[in-house]
């Protein structure tokens, strides 16, 4: 079976590790300071914290706000639930937002109609999620340019997206115009550190409340190490060394990565190029994608007997994601949301995850891509 993602661990990765482990510090140590540095270098940002997970790191970024119980975490529903489920955690009302039906981004024009409804009924809007979905970037500027009129904040959620580049040749994280882009270590994702996150951010003060709350919001007295005092509700969502070694040595090899990634990425262009039946979902012109996922879409008639065909063919298929606004724990907090978001529903029934990582071969996305076109 070829699985349709694949961490890639070698001989560094398990030194990095073991160097942790005969170092005696496992938790709290140097290893994660590197890492943040090495993070913060890579996304051209002043600051990073590193945290437990994907969905941490966003959790994080909602109390770090401080808005006030049931303003709107607005986010697009063609997501993995974390990114609305972060808000939910902080007492925010999720507020679906529609998304462009070929790429799955979030459409500003819907956008725009919810942040006036925001306006007309008084409502706080909390943040905006960006979601960068499959790698490919969500036009930041643009996106800031409409949320400026409305002073309200980007949190970009690029759990698929390190190493992009957006459209104003900045990094991802490196623009000063998001409050903070959130990132992902799961052991699919670009950089397998086994589990973890972090958060990108330039605003000092904002990164330095997230840091207290990291880690139980916890300051130490200066010079009386067994003291401390507690001065808010926080979390014990620290990342530990061992995890942070592994992203780190991962992390190194992070231009040899995103090169193979895009290589197979245009293979997969080519050997679609001239099928009718399908798109190929791309990132948008002058942005260079971190190809998280290959996303095709098809006719949403015949989306799942394809994903089993080619399951059946010995290609690990996948879907990424069912339309999020769906799922019974949102239909149950808000009910009659079907149609509401009818690009993002387009989007989501008639996508198809394909093979995508840096072991796979060219010869391998040819069977993937022949054997598509056959059950086509």
């Amino acid at each position: 079976m070829i699985p349709y993602g694949r961490h890639d661990l070698r001989p560094a990765d398990h030194q990095a590790v073991l160097e942790v482990l005969e170092s005696g510090w496992l938790t709290g140590g140097p290893a994660v300071q590197a890492f943040e540095q090495d993070l913060a270098s890579v996304c051209a940002a002043p600051r990073v914290v590193t945290c437990s997970n994907g969905t941490t790191a966003l959790h994080l970024v909602a109390e770090a706000i401080d808005a006030p119980p049931g303003a709107w975490w607005i986010c697009t529903p063609s997501t993995f639930v974390a990114s609305i489920q972060a808000g939910i955690y902080s007492g925010y009302r999720p507020v679906f937002v529609d998304a462009d039906p070929e790429t799955g981004l979030i459409c500003l024009e819907s956008l725009a109609g919810l942040l006036e409804a925001a306006r007309d009924h008084e409502a706080v809007v909390a943040a905006v999620v960006a979601v960068d979905l499959n790698g490919h970037c969500v036009s930041i500027n643009d996106l800031a340019d409409l949320l400026d009129l409305y002073a309200v904040p980007i949190v970009r959620d690029a759990a698929h997206s390190l190493g992009a580049v957006d459209a104003d040749g900045l990094a991802v994280g490196g623009n000063d115009r998001v409050l903070a882009t959130a990132l992902s270590f799961h052991p699919v994702k670009l950089i397998a550190a086994g589990e973890g996150g972090a958060l990108v951010g330039h605003d000092d003060e904002f990164m330095d409340r997230v840091k207290h709350l990291r880690s139980h919001a916890m300051t130490r007295q200066p010079g009386t190490p067994s003291d401390y005092r507690v001065d808010a509700v926080g979390f014990n969502y620290r990342l530990s060394d061992l995890h942070a070694a592994l992203g780190r040595s991962q992390l190194a090899r992070i231009e040899d990565k995103l090169e193979k990634r895009r290589a197979l990425a245009a293979v997969y262009q080519e050997e679609f190029s001239a099928v009718a039946d399908l798109r190929m979902v791309l990132p948008s012109e002058g942005t260079l994608s971190a190809w998280h996922l290959m996303s095709v879409l098809v006719d949403p008639e015949r989306r799942w007997d394809l994903i089993a065909a080619l399951r059946d063919a010995g290609i690990g298929a996948a879907h990424h994601y069912p339309a999020a606004h769906l799922q019974p724990v949102y239909s149950e907090l808000l009910p009659g949301l079907e149609g509401t978001c009818p690009g993002a529903e387009a989007y989501c029934a008639s996508q198809i995850t394909l093979p995508l990582f840096e072991q796979l071969t060219p010869q391998e996305v040819k069977r993937v891509t022949q054997t598509l076109k056959n059950l086509l």
